[in-house]
């Protein structure tokens, strides 16, 4: 049984999923690093619009930022993400 504690972090991280731009950006990340510019060229999107999304999705530690030179790349800090994203789409799609 979760704690009250264990029940508000799990919904503070959750809430990440709330916003379509950070799924896509979550999406974008699969198996890969990008910078900034390419999500917001794949996105559609601009460049401090997306540069909020990845703050919020690094500070609940959903992504990891590595700086190359003068360009910050984002990744998924853990490779269960991507499946994890897959499962609740598959229980999502059973509701309809």
């Amino acid at each position: 049984m979760l704690s009250r504690e264990d029940l508000e972090e799990l919904a503070e991280c959750l809430k990440v999923l709330t916003h379509p731009v950070r799924i896509r950006i979550l999406e974008e990340l699969k198996g890969r690093s990008v910078c900034v510019s390419e999500l917001c060229q794949r996105i559609g999107a601009s460049q401090s619009n997306i540069s909020q999304h990845l703050t919020l999705l690094r500070y609940q530690g959903w992504i990891k930022k590595r700086r190359e030179t003068v360009y910050n790349y984002y990744s998924l800090s853990n490779k269960n993400i991507s499946s994890a994203l897959e499962e609740i789409c598959e229980i999502i799609s059973q509701f309809e």
